[in-house]
């Protein structure tokens, strides 16, 4: 007879440990419950190490992961689960689904029967060629303008910067699945244009995105809102002023974060390739060959751009494009990602737990009105609370979608939030302003030292 658990056992097994591989592995069972199963991730299971979709596993440590399982997995995943088995939860443990997780799960199974999932290889063949096509003018314009026009670099260092936004689209849909059956070239397709390309580590990208999957706008666990000391964007955030270094940074930041929220955004894709690469060469790409592929796709795009770069310029113009390009690029992906999420609810660990996955997808997600222009600019992720209800959804079916998910959510009064692009960028500074107000009292309020 399986062994049962009660909910107090399966928090206990989370409570306490910092969530890092070597620390779940070194501090005995870890326990994650899906669909009433209870699964150990712990010590000596070795399956932190072995999991494809990074370490968002340690963000569900402890906790009931059904709908991340879900949306996630395909069905012969179950089979593979079962060497982690290790019993069930107890008959009075087990709550009953809302009305609301019920109705969504009762539509991806609709959709996954009319054939929602299958994607158009012609869209996506596309969409790549569309993107080749921006970045060939871009180096074209260089070619023939390098050396004697400024106009001209500052124009292909902005196709550039546009090439490699929209290459992040791209790459975002190969590595939810969106684009192939099968996930080995769903993963190729995206160390070719997401590293290659674009220059973003594929690794680093699934363990950041997966976790902000499993637990958008959760404080403390979503990597896409751990953004100090630089921007704020909830009270909670502000308690992590006691363990900075330098505080009055921080504070001076927050302070006027509002006004320096553009001009952050600018730096966001030179961080993020610090980040990628950070994250390849300290041992983070736990498979050997991969991490080989990771290195060698990494130098590949920075050899070809910074050679291009160099060859087509003069030397100040040459610096001039590299600074136009990571800049703008920097913006054009960051606008998007903000207003996805950034000025809706943040929660706690706490809170959290209490809301069902899909509520809470959709409660933390902002749409963007959609427009042609729209859909193109932000690759499809103006559809924000579809992609998240369903992130293996190929993005050209969210259209389909979106009204049946806005008619779920008005029969069960889980609100659905909807906006133009200007007003969701409006939203966004005027939350920055509110904790700013905010953290500007607490100080106030503080004893001087």
């Amino acid at each position: 007879k399986a062994r049962t658990f009660t909910w107090a056992e399966i928090e206990k097994s989370a409570a306490g440990k910092k969530h890092t591989i070597e620390a779940v592995e070194s501090s005995g069972p870890a326990y994650v419950v899906i669909h009433n199963r209870v699964y150990d991730f712990g010590e000596s299971t070795g399956f932190l190490r072995w999991h494809p979709g990074g370490a968002v596993a340690l963000s569900l440590l402890g906790q009931d992961a059904s709908g991340a399982f879900d949306v996630f997995h395909t069905d012969n995943a179950e089979s593979i689960m079962s060497n982690y088995y290790v019993g069930d939860l107890a008959a009075d443990e087990v709550a009953k689904p809302s009305e609301f997780f019920e109705d969504v799960t009762k539509l991806r199974a609709t959709l996954e029967e009319i054939g929602a999932f299958k994607s158009s290889k012609l869209y996506y063949a596309f969409k790549l060629a569309s993107n080749v096509a921006i970045a060939g003018l871009s180096l074209w314009m260089l070619a023939k303008w390098g050396t004697t026009s400024t106009l001209a670099v500052v124009a292909a260092g902005l196709l550039m910067a546009l090439f490699w936004q929209q290459c992040g689209w791209l790459a975002h849909d190969a590595l939810h699945h969106q684009v192939f059956k099968d996930r080995r070239l769903n993963d190729a397709f995206g160390f070719l244009v997401g590293n290659v390309m674009l220059g973003f580590s594929v690794n680093w990208w699934k363990n950041k995105h997966c976790t902000h999957h499993a637990m958008p706008n959760v404080h403390d666990v979503d990597p896409d809102i751990d953004t100090m000391p630089y921007l704020a964007w909830s009270e909670h955030a502000l308690e992590l002023f006691t363990d900075m270094k330098d505080t009055d940074v921080a504070r001076f930041l927050v302070a006027y974060q509002p006004v320096l929220y553009f001009p952050i955004l600018a730096l966001a894709r030179l961080a993020w390739c610090y980040a990628s690469i950070m994250y390849s060469v300290q041992g983070h790409v736990l498979d050997p060959n991969t991490a080989i592929v990771e290195l060698t796709t990494l130098a590949l795009h920075w050899v070809a751009y910074l050679g291009t770069a160099f060859l087509f310029c003069t030397p100040l113009r040459a610096l001039l494009y590299l600074f136009v390009s990571q800049t703008a690029c920097g913006v054009f992906l960051a606008v998007v990602f903000s207003v996805n999420h950034n000025g809706m609810p943040v929660y706690t660990s706490k809170a959290a737990s209490k809301i069902d996955f899909y509520k809470l997808q959709v409660l933390t997600g902002r749409d963007v009105t959609p427009t042609p222009a729209n859909d193109w600019f932000t690759g499809g992720l103006n559809y924000q609370i579809e992609h998240h209800m369903f992130p293996s959804l190929p993005r050209h079916k969210f259209h389909v979608v979106r009204p049946l998910v806005e008619s779920l959510c008005r029969k069960h009064g889980v609100p659905y939030h909807s906006t133009s692009l200007w007003n969701g960028l409006g939203e966004i500074v005027a939350r920055l302003a509110s904790i700013s107000r905010a953290a500007s009292k607490l100080r106030r309020h503080q004893p001087q030292q």
